[in-house]
Parts: C-alpha cells; structure tokens; sequence
C-alpha cells in the first residue's frame, strides 16, 4: 500500500515554499538555523498554512486574532470571525481590521480607521513593558525595504519612504529566484540609492527590512543562496556583492519588529 501525499510547507529555511516531499524539505531546512516547516495532509490545506503562517508554524493550535469594528452593527473588539461576519452583514461602507495584539487593537479602536486601514497588523503580538520599551517605535525618516515570491520563485523587491510608503524604487519581477535573493538585493539596492545623493543625511539614514537572512548577507557582503538562479539574476547578485565590496556607508541596517509594528512598510500586501 502505497504512502499518502504528503505538502510540506516551510516558512524559514534556505527557500521558503511548498514541498511535496521530505527530502525536498530537508534540503530547505538542513544547516538553517531556527527553521519553519510543517508537513500537511492536502495541498490545499499546505498553501492556506503558507498564506498565514501565524495559524500554523509551531502549533496546531490557531492563533488568537482580535477584530476591531469601526463601522458596523455594533462597534467593539471581536475574538470571533464569526461575530465580525454578521456584525458588517448588510452595512454599507464597513470598516474592520484583523490584529495579533489585543493591545494594540485596543489602541486601534480608540482612534480614528484612516491610520490604522493600509497596514496588516496580523502578525503583531503582545509583548511585556520592557520588551516594547526596549523595542521603541520605528524611525519616521527612514527607507523600507522588502520582497515578494511566488511559488515557483518569481519575485521582485522594492524600496518606500517609511513615513510615506511613496514608492522609491521598484524591480522586477523576476524568474527562478527567491525571497531571500529579493530581500538581499533591495538592501544593496537601497544603500546604492542614498549614498549616491549629495545630502548627508541621506548617506546616514536608516534601512529597514524584516528578513534577518538578508540582513546577514549584506553583512557578510555575500548573498549566500542555495539556489541556482538564472543568468539575469546571477548578474544581479553579482553587481550587489561588488558594490558590497567596493562601497563604504554609513546607513543604519535595522530589523522592522513585525510583531509589535505591523507588517512593513514595503510589503507588497499579498499575505
């Protein structure tokens, strides 16, 4: 008798994506440190678990979510999609948002929708005093950096004023990569842009990104992919590691702390 199909899904290892066996995963996952995956019963079950990874990654057990209505039947702070359902049902114009921190939709609720509606906040936690005291608030004048993949590895990245979102730069997209790749070369791509302006300041901004991989190989000068990508991006990967090493900056690299902040400025909204 022959095994069941078996999806694995991973979330952080070398290429993240959907697997449909276990040494492909593995090859993802192996030397990766804190790794993400999960093996799933039905493909459709694998890519639902790879849109929202918080419902799944470490636990079968869901996360909470709490539902803030503005405009609906009865306004309030829901734990249940179902309520939130049938309190919008029939309301013209609703206004609701999705949070992972009941803080900080408790926040939300007491101010006005407009600032809250453009971002995602699912991802955020509540955390103690002194984790979000040590945390702070993102830098107003800065630049955020961020990528976007498929699963067959299209992507493409771009760059946004954090105070704006007004979008700075654009590329791709591109075939056969990932998100990695896309996260290193939005990095690059953002320390070449302000260090080719005049104004000081812009040479010492801070840079955003929410992937501490790329992070790492912008450290190391190096993107250290496991992939094979094709020519084009090759000579891309190429051009950002000899920038690397032929350019000093002064540009701040920071982590965008999704949890407490929300998703970042520069995603591409396509959780």
């Amino acid at each position: 008798m022959s095994k069941k199909q078996k999806y694995y899904v991973v979330w952080e290892g070398h290429t993240p994506g959907i697997y449909s066996s276990w040494s492909e995963c593995q090859e993802q996952i192996k030397g990766f440190p804190n790794a993400k995956f999960k093996s799933f019963e039905s493909k459709e079950l694998a890519e639902k678990a790879f849109k929202d990874p918080e419902s799944y990654s470490g636990s079968d057990k869901k996360k909470t979510y709490y539902y803030v209505v503005w405009h609906g039947k009865k306004p309030g702070i829901y734990t249940e999609w179902d309520d939130v359902r049938e309190n919008i049902k029939g309301v013209k114009g609703p206004l609701y948002k999705t949070f992972g921190s009941k803080k900080l939709a408790e926040k939300a609720f007491s101010e006005h929708p407009d600032k809250w509606m453009e971002g995602d906040y699912k991802k955020t936690k509540d955390l103690s005093p002194e984790q979000l005291e040590r945390i702070g608030k993102p830098i107003e004048l800065s630049l955020a950096v961020d990528a976007a993949c498929n699963n067959k590895g299209d992507f493409e990245y771009q760059g946004v004023w954090t105070f704006s979102k007004d979008v700075v730069f654009r590329v791709g997209p591109y075939k056969k990569g990932s998100n990695n790749i896309g996260e290193f070369l939005a990095l690059v791509h953002a320390l070449a842009y302000l260090q080719q302006h005049k104004d000081p300041k812009m040479k010492e901004m801070p840079i955003y990104s929410d992937s501490r991989i790329a992070m790492s190989w912008v450290r190391a000068k190096m993107c250290r992919t496991k992939k094979t990508p094709p020519d084009d991006v090759k000579k891309l990967i190429f051009r950002a590691e000899k920038w690397l090493k032929n350019n000093t900056y002064k540009n701040p690299i920071l982590k965008w702390e999704t949890k407490v902040w929300g998703e970042i400025p520069a995603d591409f909204g396509r959780k």
